[in-house]
């Protein structure tokens, strides 16, 4: 069996195929830029490790990404009332505290969340467009969205 079917067979075991051949990729990468401090005893085991620790990162990063995505939804969008008048109102009224607390948002932050939200960028390619880090889009995702909530009280039901 060659080090790739063993890495692929790592990730599919955690992932269940889910976007296995991003994180067989993103596995690749890790090693090659790999700078041991020492030599590696059993360097296929280190291999599948590294497979399935970039696997578990993966799926811990797509559930806290579901999560937020969950509260941004919960807060966008109330699925339960009928529209009525009052509802129109209301929502119009919500619409525009949110407005204003995106537009209160420090600029990075404010650009981050837009691109990632409104216009379905991937965090690899806002890092890539912005020349950050994909966990500083990440930081101002969360950021925004801590800032969102916290805005949430003030809505009108």
């Amino acid at each position: 069996m060659t080090d790739r079917a063993r890495v692929e067979g790592a990730v599919r075991g955690r992932t269940r195929e889910v976007a296995s051949a991003d994180i067989v990729q993103e596995t690749w990468l890790k090693l090659a830029n790999h700078q041991p401090d020492s030599a590696i005893e059993n360097p296929s085991a280190f291999v599948r490790r590294v497979a399935r620790n970039t696997a578990t990162d993966y799926l811990r990063k797509e559930r806290r990404r579901s999560a937020l995505n969950t509260e941004v939804h919960d807060l966008l969008y109330d699925t339960e009332d009928e529209l009525s008048p009052e509802r129109i109102v209301i929502g119009r009224q919500a619409a525009a505290i949110v407005r204003e607390a995106i537009n209160s948002l420090p600029p990075q932050t404010r650009r981050v969340l837009l691109m990632s939200r409104f216009e379905g960028m991937t965090h690899r390619d806002i890092a890539l467009e912005l020349g950050i880090s994909e966990a500083a889009v990440y930081y101002h995702i969360r950021r925004a969205f801590e800032h969102l909530a916290a805005v949430r009280s003030h809505l009108p039901d």
